[in-house]
Parts: structure tokens; C-alpha cells; sequence
């Protein structure tokens, strides 16, 4: 099931020189011996495909405001905010009106090729 954590709503805290929003505690299905990270900038009112994982789980953290899709449900993102997506969860992005979306996308553990793109039949 996919979780959301809203950077808006982190205990922020003031440290030596720097301000502190401690956004997430993430929990993994499996222990971890690898993390693959990708920077993944979607052009104004692009979309990626949708697709899912066997495998791994991701963690993307909005560095923009966009739309996140499970399946068909929307998810509207802020800058900031932190979402888990486990394995089999049909997932994708959406920039939002006329401006470039960015996320930082890191998949774990980090297995190439272990991407499922839904199959799509004709609409009657």
C-alpha cells in the first residue's frame, strides 16, 4: 500500500547553522543490500508511463509539485513530501499545469529491468 508523508506536516527542528524537517521514517519490506537513485524531471504537463514493480519498492521525494497516480487515484504532491510505493503498485507522474515537475526517485533494492508495464486492451 502506498504511503504519503507531507513534508508540511514534519517536526521541523533548528540545528548548528541549519533548520531540520524530519519528514519520514521509512520501514522495508526486506533487508537491503543495494539503492539505485534517480533524478527524474518530467517536462510541463508531461506524464510517465504507467507502470509497476515485481520487486523493489520505491521511494520518491517530490522536489517540485506534481501528481502522483496509483492505479487511477490521483495524489497531489508538494515540494517535500516523501512517498513509498511497494512492489506491484501501478505507479506514475504527472507534471502539473505549464511548468517542469522534478522528483528524486531511489528504488530498493536496486534491480535493473524489474519494471511491469500494464497490458492495455482496446475500450469497446
Amino acid at each position: 500500500m502506498v504511503r504519503i508523508y507531507r513534508a508540511e506536516d514534519a517536526e521541523r527542528a533548528e540545528r548548528a547553522g541549519y533548520k531540520a524537517a524530519y519528514v519520514a521514517d521509512l520501514r522495508f519490506r526486506e533487508s537491503l543490500d543495494s539503492c539505485g537513485v534517480i533524478l527524474v524531471d518530467i517536462e510541463g504537463e508531461g506524464r510517465s508511463s504507467p507502470h509497476a514493480h515485481e520487486r523493489l519498492e520505491e521511494v520518491f521525494i517530490a522536489l517540485s509539485d506534481l501528481d502522483l497516480y496509483i492505479g487511477k487515484e490521483r495524489h497531489e504532491l508538494k515540494n517535500g513530501d516523501v512517498v513509498i510505493v511497494e512492489p506491484g503498485e501501478e505507479h506514475s507522474f504527472e507534471a502539473i499545469k505549464h511548468q517542469a515537475s522534478r522528483l528524486l526517485a531511489l528504488k530498493f533494492p536496486n534491480i535493473k529491468d524489474d519494471k511491469i508495464v500494464p497490458k492495455r486492451g482496446s475500450e469497446n
